[in-house]
C-alpha cells in the first residue's frame, strides 16, 4: 500500500500530522474474495488487520455508521446478528425514512457484517455484495453506545454560515475524507468532531471504491488533547462556504467516476481491449467540464452525452459539420430541451462523420 494525503487536500507532507488529525491515505488496498477453502475466514484483509483491530485495543470499540439506502434489509440483518444498532433518526423520521437512514453499528471481529464491509467480488451484482456500494464509515471510539449516537445526530442536519439548512451525508467516505482534509489542522472544527461529552473518536477509516483501485483513507485524531472551547457551547456550528465546496468536489468526482464505472460495465466489451485503464474516465472528466459550465448537470443527462464522448472522441460537440451540437451547447435554452434537441442532432449525423477522427477506441485522450 502506498501512503499519501487525503484526496484532494494534500498536506505540505505527505501522511503528515496536522496540530490536528493526521490523514493517511493506503492506495490498492486488496479486498476479500469470497475465501472458498479458508478455514477461519477472515474478517478483514490480513494487511488491515492491526489497523483495523490493534492488539491489545480496550480502550475503544469499531463502529461504523451504515447506510439503510446501500444495504438492502440492514435493519432485519442487525436485529438477526443482535448487533448492537441505533438509527441517528428518531421519532417520526425513523419510522418514515428508518430503510434509508444512517445508522450507528457496533462491529466486532467475528461479525459477517465485519466481513461484508471488507469483501468484493468483482462483477457480482448481489445484495451481500455491498463494499462496491461505499455503505458508510468505520471509526474506533470510546464505548459508550448512547454518547457515540448523541454525538454523530448533531452532524447529519447542520447550518450553512447564510443561514440555509445543509444535509451533510457524512457516512458518504469521499465527502468525508474531503471534508477532515480541509479542517484538519484547525484544532476547534477538528475538537467539535471528534471531542463532544463522553464520545471521544481516535481513529476513523474511509473505504472508497476508486476507478481503477481501493483506497483506504485513514484519520488519526488525539481527543484526549482537544479542548473545545466553553464559549461555543450550545451555539451551532456552521458550516464554512470553504467546507462545503471540499465537499461538493469530492461528491462531483465521485459522480465522474460512477458515470465512468457505469459505462465502461455496459459497453465496455464494444471498447478497445487495449485502451488504458483511465481512458473513460478522463473521457468523462472532460465532459463534464464542458458541459456543466453549459447549463447541463444533471447526471442522467451528463452519462448520456459522456456516451458520446467515449465512443466519437473527445469534443464530440465539435465534429458537426454544421456547428449545431456547439451551437446548442453554446444557447440558453433550458437543460432538458438543450439535450433533447443535442439527441435530436446526434440522430441525423451518420455515425462514421462523428468518428472519423477516432480510429479506435482506445485512442486519444
Amino acid at each position: 500500500m502506498a501512503d499519501g494525503s487525503a484526496s484532494g487536500m494534500p498536506p505540505e507532507t505527505p501522511g503528515g500530522p496536522g496540530p490536528g488529525l493526521k490523514l493517511t491515505v493506503h492506495d490498492g488496498v486488496q479486498l476479500l474474495d469470497n475465501q472458498r477453502g479458508i478455514h477461519p475466514r477472515l474478517s478483514v484483509p490480513e494487511s488491515l488487520q492491526d489497523l483495523i483491530f490493534p492488539p491489545g485495543e480496550t480502550e475503544t470499540v469499531l463502529y461504523a455508521i451504515l447506510d439503510a439506502g446501500k444495504i438492502e434489509n440492514l435493519q432485519n440483518m442487525l436485529e438477526d446478528a443482535v448487533i448492537p444498532h441505533r438509527c441517528l433518526f428518531k421519532g417520526d423520521a425513523e419510522e418514515e425514512y428508518g430503510d434509508v437512514a444512517p445508522w450507528l453499528v457496533v462491529l466486532s471481529e467475528v461479525d459477517t457484517l465485519t466481513r461484508m464491509l471488507f469483501t468484493h467480488l468483482e462483477d457480482e451484482d448481489t445484495p451481500w455484495n455491498i463494499a462496491r456500494l461505499e455503505p458508510g464509515i468505520l471509526f474506533r471510539a470510546s464505548p459508550d453506545f448512547d454518547a457515540v449516537w448523541r454525538h454523530w445526530r448533531r452532524f447529519y442536519r447542520m447550518k450553512y454560515e447564510t443561514g440555509k439548512t445543509y444535509y451533510f451525508r457524512f457516512w458518504e467516505p469521499a465527502p468525508m475524507a474531503a471534508y477532515l482534509g480541509h479542517i484538519k489542522d484547525d484544532m476547534a472544527r477538528v475538537a467539535h468532531w471528534f471531542c463532544r461529552e463522553g464520545a471521544r473518536i481516535n481513529r476513523m477509516f474511509l473505504l472508497e471504491n476508486r476507478p481503477t483501485q481501493w483506497r483506504l483513507t485513514e484519520i488519526e485524531a488525539e481527543p484526549e488533547n482537544y479542548t473545545r472551547p466553553r464559549s461555543q457551547d450550545g451555539k451551532p456550528f456552521l458550516l464554512t462556504s470553504g467546507e462545503v465546496g471540499a465537499i461538493a468536489r469530492a461528491r462531483l468526482e465521485r459522480d465522474m467516476e460512477e458515470v465512468a464505472r457505469r459505462i465502461e460495465k455496459t459497453f465496455g466489451e464494444h471498447l478497445d481491449e487495449d485502451r488504458p485503464d483511465d481512458l473513460v474516465y478522463r473521457r468523462v472528466r472532460g465532459l463534464f467540464d464542458r458541459m456543466m459550465p453549459a447549463g447541463i448537470k444533471q447526471l442522467d443527462h451528463l452519462y448520456l452525452l459522456a456516451c458520446w464522448e467515449v465512443f466519437y472522441g473527445p469534443g464530440f460537440e465539435q465534429k458537426d459539420p454544421e456547428d449545431q451540437l456547439r451551437q446548442i451547447c453554446l444557447s440558453k435554452a433550458r437543460e432538458a430541451r438543450k439535450v433533447e434537441a443535442l439527441r435530436d442532432r446526434m440522430n441525423v449525423i451518420p455515425p462514421t462523420v462523428l468518428a472519423a477522427d477516432e480510429h479506435m477506441h482506445g485512442a486519444g485522450t
